[in-house]
């Protein structure tokens, strides 16, 4: 082994994220050719966001999420835009308000129903923004009650969706889902190499598969 092998070369596993289903911790390695590929598959979806070159977007997030979360910041840098970061927490939500109105944020991805604890006007915060995306229905269900129009980020298993105007979009080039015929839970099978290969895994996420490419939550 060459010394620029053992201390240059990207390592065989970047890390070990995890994915959650029903409360079932599944610890997931992924590879760093994982988080550049996912990224490519990403960066067009933040722009049916209205992420534009030049602009931000600010993800908000844990720590634990990592393996959905790198990707889409590389993602941002794909397209010419910028990212910045918060966690997912109530004590963490004044950083999330800050930031936006600060770094003129176009879009914010990743708020929860925690984020959404620790603020006193939502409306205000996320109005003006071209998009909203919200990780858990709580979120979302509250936000469209304070008469805004928030999208989803749903995590199936590995990968992710990002909501457009004609639904929850996840790139049918790297994954095949199905939905279970029986309890309607989709599935999910990669199609292109990933370190930790998945074959019909459970993803927890109820719903529909409208076309491949595009899925429907329940």
């Amino acid at each position: 082994m060459t010394f620029g092998h053992a201390f240059e070369d990207a390592p065989a596993v970047w890390g070990v994220g995890r994915v959650v289903v029903d409360g079932l911790i599944t610890p997931w390695p992924v590879a760093q050719a994982d988080i550049d590929d996912e990224a490519e598959s990403l960066a067009p979806r933040l722009l049916t966001l209205g992420l534009e070159a030049g602009g931000l977007v600010l993800i908000v997030s844990l720590l634990s999420e990592a393996i959905h979360v790198v990707p889409l910041e590389k993602a941002a840098g794909k397209v010419g835009a910028l990212y910045s970061s918060a966690d997912a927490t109530p004590f963490d939500a004044f950083r999330v308000a800050s930031l936006v109105r600060q770094l003129e944020a176009q879009v914010v991805l990743g708020v929860s129903a925690a984020v959404l604890d620790g603020l006193e006007d939502a409306e205000s915060v996320f109005a003006g923004l071209r998009n909203v995306v919200t990780s858990d229905e709580d979120a979302h269900g509250r936000l469209t009650a304070a008469g805004l129009a928030p999208r989803r980020w749903v995590k199936l298993g590995p990968t992710s969706a990002i909501e457009a105007a004609d639904g929850l979009h996840y790139d049918d080039t790297r994954w095949q889902v199905e939905a279970d015929p029986e309890s309607g839970e989709l599935l999910i099978t990669n199609v292109f190499p990933r370190l930790t290969p998945c074959d019909r895994f459970r993803t927890g996420v109820r719903g529909a598969v409208l076309e491949p490419g595009r899925i429907a939550v329940s």
